[in-house]
Order: C-alpha cells, then sequence, then structure tokens
C-alpha cells in the first residue's frame, strides 16, 4: 500500500505499476502493467439549466446560452449571432439560468457575445450584477458588479471571464447586464457553464 503525504490534486492522472523481482540468484525484474487513475475534479458542469431573459431578438433566444449551440469539441465558441443570445434592448436587459435542483455553486464560465462585428457594435454584457437564490422569489447578490471581458469575434473564442461563485447554494442565477461594450440597449451573451 502506499498512502501520500499530501492528498492528491484535483484532475490529476495518476499511473503506477507492480514490477516482479525474480529470486536473488539473478534478480531478473518483469515489468508489471501500467495502471492509472483520475482523481475526481473539484467542480462539474451543471448538465440541467434552463435560460429565461427579459427579452430576445427573433432567432436568437436565452436558451442558447446554455444549449452548446455554437461551441466545437475545444470549447471555442463560433461568431454565427443565431447560436447566441441577443436582449430586444427592453430594460433592465437581464437573464435568468433554472437548475433541476440547488446546486453548491464553484464558478461560471462565461463566453460573451461573439458576432463577428462585436468589436464594432459591442453588444456583449460588459458591467453585470450576479444574484442567486433557491426560489426565484429572494435575491442574494454576489458583491460588486463585475465585468465581464469583451468577446473576440473570432470562431477560436474560448471562455475569457471566470466568476468565482464561492460555493453558494443555489437553484436560480440572475445576471442583470448594467452596461456593455458599446452604446446600444441591446446585450448578449454566447455561452455559459456553471
Amino acid at each position: 500500500s502506499y498512502e501520500p503525504d499530501t492528498p492528491l490534486g484535483y484532475g490529476e492522472t495518476w499511473y503506477w505499476r507492480i514490477d516482479e523481482v525474480g529470486p536473488a540468484a539473478d534478480s531478473e525484474i518483469n515489468k508489471g502493467r501500467v495502471w492509472s487513475f483520475t482523481v475526481e475534479s473539484f467542480g462539474l458542469p451543471i448538465e440541467s439549466v434552463e435560460a429565461t431573459a427579459s427579452g430576445a431578438e427573433a432567432g436568437m433566444g436565452p436558451e442558447h446560452t446554455v444549449d452548446g449551440s455554437g461551441l466545437n469539441e475545444s470549447n471555442q465558441h463560433s461568431t454565427e449571432a443565431t447560436q447566441m443570445w441577443l436582449s430586444a434592448g427592453t430594460q433592465p436587459n437581464w437573464i435568468r439560468f433554472e437548475f433541476d435542483k440547488a446546486y453548491k455553486l464553484h464558478e461560471l464560465w462565461v463566453w460573451n457575445y461573439n458576432y463577428v462585428v462585436e468589436s464594432v457594435t459591442g453588444f456583449g454584457a460588459r458591467q453585470v450584477t450576479i444574484e442567486y437564490s433557491l426560489d426565484a422569489s429572494t435575491w442574494t447578490q454576489i458583491p460588486d458588479a463585475l465585468e465581464f471581458a469583451q468577446g473576440t469575434s473570432l470562431p477560436t473564442y474560448a471562455p475569457n471571464t471566470t466568476v468565482d461563485l464561492g460555493g453558494v447554494v443555489a437553484k436560480y442565477v440572475r445576471l442583470t447586464v448594467e452596461t456593455t461594450w458599446g452604446s446600444s440597449t441591446r446585450c448578449g451573451l454566447s455561452e455559459v457553464r456553471f
């Protein structure tokens, strides 16, 4: 048996083998099979998420922020507008996420709005207030409005904002977009992952 001096790191992969040593006369070493295991991850993505919003442009609904549309195998988001959420401009602009049950939340990954001309239009969320709730009635704010990084307008866009949620327990999370990267009353997001 073997007990490491410190706990194994989350998500690390470990390898080992057992070698057989022959009698003392020849001490031949027969190498054993290599075995491996991966330590559990600190957090796992929540799979069952529904999104609603204060409004949306036709064909650009909030469901696109949680359905994986636009993501490739490397978690890079496309520049296709119909694979993202774009609000209709009704103030305040908010998007709410509902889980199938309450979860202890580690972090939120954000792919901001990433349309091919985002660097010009600036529809992406910038200053964002994040609130969480167990019942969608009583909300608690994550301290301070947060700034989301702007989308790159490239089809290789990886999440560039990670929000530490500090282990809060919630069934609902609401993002209210206070400002965007431009001057429009409309705002958008490409994808989120809790």
